[in-house]
């Protein structure tokens, strides 16, 4: 990238930064009352996170369980309502798991009309529960200030939000189907959720998300119209869209960005045990899943950048092994029509989510006959756009939420 390039996308970044901490910040006035509550355990020591033995035979979003919560940026407690719900949801081969969503409210009466829904994906990016969204939003820690200063002016509206953890209890990260259903059921929770006072499925709702949890808004919008169709959604905003992992692997294997490919191969593994790990793995392979399927994205990006998936495993190619290529198959957008309108946003030199399966979803969408509006950058790398491109997903969602009808440049 040029020099003049850079300082582009320096003072792009400086300009949106600032107002977005200026706005998070702003929530909170500096108050501090629940400064004394004490950082909740970790979900692994928990037993609010623990699953229900025997499971009830209750409708999948079914609210197990519920309590008040705090939510942190950087450990200070903003002043918001929150809670966190227990609830039923479906993994990746249909068996019923117990995850935990986070419902955020502005203090202060719903605003004329009522309270309207946005499901935030966090990009929860992790193997642990030490990523899990609902323990980072209580703890402040692991979620980066940058997504609750994106969704903040969203509270300051009036409107409600939910984040989930999508990835289930056993962190089933870039698992297609466990991710749609585990955002479609926090929808479901937080939409009849009584204290927060929503309208259930009326609800107007939009989902927002980039990067991870643009993977998770995605497979939410295309799994929605079969798992939940009575759900429906105004729009669905999304950035830096792992729309291929195929792709995307081939592209970061051996590179600074591989430790993602490593973390997505453990993830998957744990949804789909038909990949065979005992047997594709060596031991070099095993020491490593075992190492990485430990922590979230922070640790294993660094951990395994640079490394070769080969080095690792039995195979000469673990893309082409017959029963992982049928899971990438599956865990692969564009196989069904979505319900909501979209708004894409991209880099055109995205290194870790590259544009063209981007382009070709988009493609796929349009012929689909849905509208997407879709944003392409020119200047800018995936961490970047997920700040740069804030303004364009609010305003999207903002239009559709007030009614608006949905623009597309298919």
């Amino acid at each position: 990238m040029s020099a003049p390039a850079r300082r582009t996308r320096k003072r792009r970044r400086s300009a949106v930064l600032p107002a977005l901490f200026a706005c998070l910040l702003a929530t909170t006035g500096l108050a501090t009352p629940a400064a004394a509550d004490p950082l909740p355990p970790n979900p692994r020591d928990d037993p609010f996170y623990a699953q229900p033995s025997p499971f009830p035979d209750v409708p999948p979003g079914t609210i197990l369980d519920a309590r008040p919560s705090t939510v942190r940026a950087l450990t200070i407690p903003l002043p918001f309502r929150a809670w966190q719900v227990k609830y039923k949801s479906t993994d990746t081969k249909g068996k019923p798991i117990a995850d935990v969503a986070t419902i955020i409210q502005p203090l202060g009466p719903p605003p004329a009309g009522g309270r309207k829904l946005v499901s935030y994906q966090t990009a929860q990016d992790g193997l642990s529960t030490d990523c899990a969204p609902s323990y980072s939003m209580a703890t402040g820690l692991n979620v980066p200030a940058v997504e609750q200063a994106a969704f903040a002016p969203l509270l300051m509206a009036g409107h409600t939000v939910v984040t989930a953890d999508y990835e289930g209890p056993d962190s089933q990260w870039t698992a297609a189907i466990n991710t749609g259903h585990g955002v479609l059921d926090g929808i479901r929770a937080a939409q009849n959720f009584e204290p927060a006072g929503l309208a259930g499925p009326k609800t107007p709702t939009v989902l927002w998300g980039y990067s991870g949890g643009a993977l998770a808004s995605s497979w939410a919008n295309e799994l929605q119209p079969s798992y939940a169709p009575e759900l429906k959604f105004a729009g669905v905003a999304a950035g830096g869209v792992p729309a291929d992992l195929d792709y995307v692997a081939r592209k970061i294997d051996g590179t600074a960005l591989s430790g993602v490919y490593f973390g997505a191969a453990v993830g998957l593994s744990r949804a789909y045990p038909e990949i065979d790990t005992e047997t594709l793995l060596n031991a070099k392979g095993k020491a490593a899943f075992e190492q990485i399927g430990k922590g979230c994205i922070a640790q294993f990006s660094v951990s395994h950048a640079f490394q070769r998936m080969r080095d690792y495993v039995t195979v000469p190619e673990l893309l082409e092994v017959p029963a992982v290529k049928k899971v990438i198959k599956e865990v692969t957008m564009g196989q069904r029509k979505p319900g909501a309108p979209i708004y894409y946003y991209q880099g055109i030199l995205d290194e870790l989510t590259p544009s063209p399966p981007v382009d070709a979803l988009v493609k796929n969408y349009c012929g689909k006959g849905v509208p997407v509006q879709y944003q392409r950058y020119l200047l800018g790398e995936h961490v970047s756009i997920a700040v740069t491109g804030i303004p364009g997903a609010l305003s999207y969602l903002n239009d559709r939420l007030a009614g608006k009808r949905a623009p597309s440049n298919c």
